[in-house]
Formats: structure tokens, sequence, C-alpha cells
């Protein structure tokens, strides 16, 4: 790592560095096999919401069986909706229901169930319209359609979760290397509970408020001082933006509640601005890189206690 004098120069090569990298790495005959199997999974699970809710006409009875339908449902809106949004339309709506795929009490799917029909995009669905049962090439369009929705969404996602996975194995493969322990707990409540040279990974921090959850934390020893590391991964810019803010959110929260005793730290890979990064360098968090690894550990010999 440069002394810090440079270390803002340091930083704007290397998000340079990350982007080339990330453009590098990116084969167009390896995204268009992810695109194709994603859409064909995604082609299935549109055709099983459609026949569940027998062709839209009992959507209640489907969502009642499983919110996992609603996923797919939403794509049927004119404009689709995201969770969030949806939720903003219906407060019966449960995120993590739809995500756990549960079942749906009577009341509130036929809730949820009148907002889907009430903005379903009706030139997708005429049939319901015309009451009567959909032709077979209206039961393929449908179907492709709420594929091509969701596989473009979900194709960009993968690709980031799949990434971000990589990235957290090698940095604990790196502690590994260097003779950390790894331990578990599922809160972090006193320093204590990691010694110099130790490491969780996926814990939760107690803050004042509710418990954050930090991908790496690592033992510094020195009365019981920890790095919290968040892995980050970017596909562009503008997502940077919301990957930053989550790191800042989360070293305010852990700052206002341990103080000196938690230092911040975020490992970055893929296209970031590096004006986010200067947000990081700002606060006070220390930035690594994925592809320089070497100053991660060159880091942690400098300021693991002795």
């Amino acid at each position: 790592m440069p002394v810090a004098a440079d270390i803002e120069g340091f930083h704007r090569e290397q998000a340079q560095v990350a982007r080339d990298l990330y453009s590098a790495g990116i084969s167009n005959i390896e995204a268009a096999k992810v695109w194709r199997a994603t859409r064909s999974d995604l082609r299935s699970k549109a055709a099983n919401t459609l026949s569940a809710t027998a062709w839209l006409s009992d959507i209640e009875g489907a969502i009642c069986a499983s919110a996992a339908h609603i996923s797919v449902l939403r794509r049927l809106m004119a404009p689709p909706m995201s969770q969030d949004q949806f939720s903003l339309l219906c407060a019966q709506y449960s995120k993590g229901r739809e995500n756990a795929g549960g079942s749906v009490a009577p009341e509130k799917a036929k809730a949820i169930s009148k907002i889907i029909l009430d903005w379903r995009d009706r030139e997708l669905t005429k049939w319901l319209d015309e009451r009567r049962g959909p032709t077979d090439s209206e039961v393929e369009m449908a179907t492709e359609s709420l594929a091509l929705l969701m596989a473009a969404q979900s194709a960009v996602t993968n690709q980031r979760t799949l990434a971000a996975a990589t990235q957290e194995r090698a940095a604990i493969e790196l502690l590994a290397s260097k003779g950390w322990t790894k331990k578990s707990a599922p809160l972090i409540t006193q320093s204590a509970q990691l010694s110099v040279r130790e490491f969780m990974h996926k814990t939760r921090f107690a803050t004042k408020t509710a418990s954050q959850e930090v991908d790496i934390a690592c033992g510094l020893g020195g009365s019981g001082v920890i790095l919290a590391m968040e892995c980050k991964v970017t596909n562009d810019a503008t997502n940077s933006v919301k990957r930053i803010n989550d790191i800042l959110k989360k070293a305010k929260a852990w700052q206002d509640h341990w103080g000196n005793f938690v230092r911040t730290g975020a490992l970055l890979q893929g296209v970031i601005a590096y004006k986010d990064v200067h947000r990081l360098l700002d606060d006070d968090v220390v930035v690594f890189w994925s592809h320089s690894l070497a100053d991660f550990s060159d880091w942690l010999d400098a300021n693991v206690a002795k």
C-alpha cells in the first residue's frame, strides 16, 4: 500500500485497473451461454406459474399455495413491478414470504391477486377480458415475455453473485494461507470474541440499532481491535453508488457503537467510479482491491498486534 501522500493517486489507478480487468473478462460466448441457460430456467418458471393459476383465472389460489408465484406475476403488470414497488401498492404483500415461497393466507392472497389483475398488461392477457381461455400462441407469447423480463435482471444479478462469492473465497483463502484461524458466531457483541489472527465469515456486529452483517471480520489484536471488511463487486459505476453507500452506512453504525475498536475495510472489484472510492477514503475506510490481494496481506502484517 502507498504512503498517505500517494493514497488518492494509487486508488485512482487501481479503480481503472479494476475496470479494465472487468472489461477484459467479459466473454460474449460465456455471457450468451449464461443468458440462454437463465432464460430457459425462467421460461419453465413462468410456464409453471401460468399453469398453476389456470391461465390467470385463479391467481388467488396459486398464491395461497406458494408466494413464489408472485415473482412471476409482478412481471405481468404494466409496468412490471419490483418487490419494493409492489409493496407500496399492496400492504398485504411480504417480500420475505415471496422469497421463501411460503403459503399465503386467503385474505392476503385475495388482496395481492386484485392488485395484479388491476395492473396486468391487458394486451398480453387479453383472453381474460374476452372471458375465454388463452390460445396456444397467447400462452407462448406470455411465457416468453415473462422469461425475457425476468432473465434480463437475473442474468446480471447472477453474474455479480458468482463474482462476489469468488471474491470472498479468495480473501478467506489468503487468511488461511497466512495461518489465521476461522471462528464462527452469529453475532459479535464484544471485541474480545475475535482474538488476534482469528477471522469470521458472514457474521453480524451489534450496533446501537439493528445489528449489521459483515462479510469478513479479522481480529487485529491490540486490545481487541477488529477489521470489519465488506466485499463488493459492481458491474457499472451507477451500481457502485449503492454498494459504497451500503459500506458507509455500516461503517457509521459500527463507529457509533464500537468507536476505534472496529476499523472498516472494503475489498472492491469491477467497475467502480473513483469518486465513490474517494467517499470511502474520506470516511477513513481502508480500501483494498481484489486484483491485488498482496496489498491486503501486507496491510494485515503491518496492522496486526505483535
